[in-house]
């Protein structure tokens, strides 16, 4: 205590000096409560995780007012009702919600069956009317119903005095939540009432917490229309597809299943390896978006499932050439003249003919690779000719013989290039997106997953050294969803022992990453995939779901790694 002189008077002097150092310390405090409140704020705003932020508007209320306990509510997402976020009770020893573990208390209900407005319970009350609520002594009032106050006070040998709610409102006025704080305490812990400084602070940190939930909100808000925006996306790259609906959809949660079980690996290549939540989201989204690039394939190339498909078969118009052919070579064996050594050449004619088709409906399927032998077969069917009345009957045309003649697969060169091609238009497509910070390499994993690690991928050639884990594991992800989808029109949806030994040979080629696919096959998350995916008509697993001999399936793995 400073001793200042006022008066030569010793009694005034000394009751001047009281008054003054009572003023400072009362300044001193407020200043103090400022500057908290000033780095309560800069807290807030820098601070992302719900639960620290209610533990933090929780904390610096208790501390202002010296109060024994508080509650937090928040408006629940249908606005129907306030939800128990964070309570806390000095003398009941209690602290639960927020970073305390879940509160799964009732709800307050805001409206009644009717939809009318509940306004008997004070923190509902103080929602509608978006006003303070201050109370000395809240069994002393008439506005409230406080039986249920009353009840819970007598079971917990409790006395709830002196409350203040107040509505956390954002700058458009919007009730966020309510903050209820309960018995004020002065230096001896007696329940006092909250004072006009105690509303006047709280009111200033309910607007601020208000503004910092209100941001919290909007980001979480912009970053779920983000994904369902991405996820839209998807579903109409899928849908381009007669063939492939789906696949980018199961791309993207194999992905995520094998990058949340890596978290969880306590042994092996990956157990050191922890992705944190914003990776395994960054991961997610480069799923769903590896091929945004379809969106410039054309159609008839996406569902080129037979060789000479455009926008229709191409086999239907040779079969119906083939039959014309047939109708004329009739009709011109009924012509006067013709002995039966020409009808029997005639039906020679006609049979090979048929067999011309045999070979032609065969090789344009593409399921298997085309042997040498068909590609001459296919050659003598192209210099097919038969005259009738000085017109030229043909069966297959150049196109038609180019396309028939791919030895694996249904694409020519050009139509593969094409294909190809959406990898390349996926990057030029998600490399101008400006994705926050935390998601920023989404466009290199997604337009990454054909890539090999030999460098003999694609569109970039990138190597081994140049392709992070998040990239490597999209690739075997695309590739395994590839090879037991059902839906493709070119072939069948191989086993899962199939399935693994394609996927060894293509370690074995250093085109894919050993230890992700030894992983996937260790942890049995292909079982997990497979009861999602791998179903019948009738809901049963289906034939592809065989028992894998593991060990038989490593030695696989452990050529590879020599």
């Amino acid at each position: 205590m400073r001793n200042y002189t006022f008066s030569s008077d010793p009694e005034i002097n000394e009751m001047l000096n009281t008054v003054v150092d009572s003023i400072n310390f009362h300044a001193q405090r407020q200043l103090g409560h400022i500057k908290q409140l000033t780095q309560i704020g800069e807290a807030l705003s820098g601070e992302n995780d719900i639960n620290r932020i209610l533990d933090l508007i929780l904390q610096e209320a208790l501390e202002y007012t010296n109060s024994d306990g508080a509650t937090i509510y928040t408006v629940s997402p249908d606005n129907q009702a306030l939800e128990y976020k964070l309570v806390y009770n000095r003398s009941m020893n209690l602290h639960i919600g927020g970073s305390h573990g879940e509160l799964n208390w009732p709800v307050v209900k805001l409206f009644d069956e009717d939809g009318n407005k509940i306004l008997k319970n004070i923190v509902s009350y103080v929602y509608h009317s978006k006003t303070i609520q201050n109370f000395d002594d809240v069994y002393k009032q008439n506005m409230f119903d406080a039986e249920k106050t009353r009840q819970m006070d007598k079971t917990n040998n409790y006395r709830c005095k002196s409350m203040v709610a107040i509505p956390l409102r954002n700058h458009e006025e919007e009730i966020l939540g309510v903050i209820q704080l309960i018995n004020a305490m002065d230096k001896e812990d007696n329940v006092v009432s909250f004072s006009p400084e105690h509303i006047v602070m709280l009111n200033s940190l309910a607007s601020q917490a208000a503004i910092s939930l209100s941001n919290k909100k909007l980001i979480e808000d912009l970053e779920k229309l983000i994904r369902q925006v991405i996820r839209a996306i998807a579903v109409a790259i899928d849908r381009k597809s007669k063939y492939t609906g789906g696949h980018i959809a199961k791309v993207a949660n194999l992905t995520e299943m094998i990058s949340q079980r890596i978290n969880k690996a306590d042994y092996g290549h990956f157990k050191d390896l922890r992705f944190t939540d914003d990776e395994i989201t960054e991961i997610s989204i480069a799923g769903w978006m590896h091929d945004v690039g379809k969106i410039t394939t054309p159609e008839y190339i996406m569902d080129k499932g037979t060789k000479l498909e455009k926008m229709m078969d191409g086999i239907e118009v040779v079969q119906m050439r083939l039959e014309l052919t047939k109708q004329v070579i009739l009709k011109d064996s009924l012509k006067p003249g013709i002995d039966d050594v020409e009808r029997s050449k005639t039906k020679n004619l006609l049979e090979k003919i048929n067999n011309y088709y045999e070979v032609v409906k065969t090789a344009n399927s593409g399921n298997e690779y085309l042997a040498d032998h068909m590609v001459e077969k296919l050659k003598e069917i192209h210099t097919f000719k038969y005259c009738s009345d000085g017109i030229d009957y043909f069966l297959i045309n150049d196109n038609e013989l180019k396309n028939l003649c791919i030895r694996k697969g249904t694409f020519t060169p050009e139509e593969r290039e094409l294909m190809n091609n959406h990898v390349l238009a996926s990057w030029e497509i998600l490399s101008q997106l400006q994705f926050p910070k935390k998601y920023e390499n989404v466009a290199l994993y997604a337009a990454s997953h054909h890539e090999k690690l030999n460098g003999k991928g694609y569109p970039k050639h990138l190597t081994a050294e140049q392709l992070p884990v998040q990239s490597r594991l999209l690739a075997v992800a695309d590739i395994f969803e590839a090879l037991t989808a059902c839906d493709r029109p070119y072939k069948d949806g191989k086993a899962l022992t199939e399935t693994f030994k394609i996927l060894g040979y293509a370690v074995k080629a250093r085109e894919i990453d050993a230890n992700i696919v030894e992983f996937l096959l260790d942890s049995d998350i292909y079982i997990d995939y497979a009861k999602r995916y791998m179903i019948d008509e009738n809901g049963d697993l289906n034939y592809q779901i065989d028992t894998l001999d593991k060990e038989e399936l490593r030695k696989i793995f452990n050529e590879n790694s020599k």
